[in-house]
């Protein structure tokens, strides 16, 4: 009888050890944010590295940004495919001169993960240089003239000089 008692209470112990240590728990991605770059006045660049999915499938990646902290995938956000890995974002249609803060998520069946915060301050917009050559040739109805832009005032991210004749 003391042995059939000692096999019960070892196979007893081994599905409750099986229980508690044999079935994996799905956690949450680990993740972070990279560093902002190629900031303009109106957009910038950024991303994350998901270095664990957490025991399950990602199933969306991206960055969300906002001009107070902690930006949440309820508000702007990027959508950067699914998965594991390194994984970089296009940031756009901000306003100049204006503060954001960004982070990278990641979702998995038991929710979404955000990385380390980072923040930038877009370009301001800045004028183009433009000088006027003296007007040649006046007569009552026409005169020659023409200019030289010497800086185009960020002309190329979205803004432009236009010169009319």
């Amino acid at each position: 009888m003391k042995r059939v008692f000692s096999f019960l209470s070892a196979v007893s112990l081994l599905i409750v050890f099986a229980l508690f240590y044999g079935c994996k728990k799905t956690d949450m991605p680990t993740l972070t944010t990279t560093a902002i770059s190629s900031i303009t006045t109106i957009s910038a660049s950024s991303g994350g590295n998901i270095t664990d999915d957490g025991g399950a499938e990602v199933t969306a990646r991206g960055v969300c940004w906002g001009t107070a902290t902690k930006p949440e995938i309820t508000g702007s956000k990027t959508s950067d495919s699914k998965g594991t890995g390194s994984f970089t974002s296009s940031i756009t249609g901000l306003t100049p001169n204006t503060k954001y803060y960004v982070r990278a998520y990641a979702t998995n069946s038991e929710g979404t993960a955000y990385g380390n915060e980072q923040s930038f301050t877009t370009n301001a917009v800045v004028g183009a240089t433009v000088t006027t050559t003296k007007p040649s040739s006046i007569t009552s109805t026409t005169a020659v003239s023409g200019g030289n832009i010497t800086a185009d005032g960020g002309g190329s991210n979205g803004w432009r000089v236009r010169l009319w004749k």
